[in-house]
């Protein structure tokens, strides 16, 4: 997840004093062909199951389209590394609000993040790093993903924090905002080939199986 931009967008969202939308804005948002751009790629973060019905802001924070479901979803960045459009639940909210300010979520529920098209490069242990880390830190190349939030840290303790594992990892552990990443596709380091020194296994200690109930060691 590109976070550092959401900072202060997400400030100006949070601040008392920010003017509310008026109907004429939003109807303006809704005419303008760089909106619907906007709505199209926001919409693209998630299954249309979700995104069909979700409410899309752009990057100010104006409603460019009202929902009728818990979703919220946010456009690609163009100028970002990557593509980034993402959608959202409530918890994620809290989430990305505790994170602008530097303060400690007060999520009670499980949240949900879509970023079916990607998203930009990020420290795996450092929630505010702005410059690239060390390589086995630094998560790159990064396909379509879920983030799942919990309310409870202490159930991520036995998911692994390496990024490139294979499957589910979490993502800056040990801190206020750990969440765990679930890749869509392959995401794993390069298999390591076989030299020509490398020993063979010994075939003949590989039991023979007639079916699934059952197998036999070779004689």
């Amino acid at each position: 997840m590109n976070r550092m931009f959401l900072v202060a967008a997400l400030t100006a969202l949070l601040l008392p004093t920010a003017a509310p939308l008026t109907l004429a804005a939003q109807g303006a948002a809704y005419a303008s062909p760089e909106s619907e751009a906007q709505i199209t790629s926001a919409m693209s973060a998630a299954p249309s199951s979700i995104s069909a019905d979700a409410t899309i802001l752009d990057w100010k924070l104006t409603v460019l389209r009202e929902g009728t479901n818990e979703w919220t979803c946010l456009p690609d960045q163009a100028d970002r590394p990557g593509t980034n459009p993402w959608c959202i639940t409530e918890a994620w909210m809290d989430f990305l609000n505790a994170y602008a300010n530097k303060t400690e979520p007060t999520f009670t529920e499980i949240g949900f993040a879509y970023m079916l098209q990607g998203d930009s490069p990020v420290s795996n242990s450092d929630p505010y790093a702005t410059e690239p880390t060390e390589p086995e830190d630094w998560v790159t190349d990064l396909g379509p993903h879920l983030m799942i939030l919990v309310p409870d840290r202490k159930m991520l303790e036995s998911i692994s924090t390496d990024h490139l594992n294979g499957g589910p990892w979490v993502m800056w552990p040990n801190t206020p905002y750990a969440h765990i990443m679930i890749p869509l596709e392959s995401r794993a380091r390069a298999p390591r080939q076989l030299g020509s020194t490398t020993s063979r296994m010994n075939l003949s200690l590989i039991p023979v199986c007639s079916s699934w109930r059952g197998c036999s060691s070779q004689p």
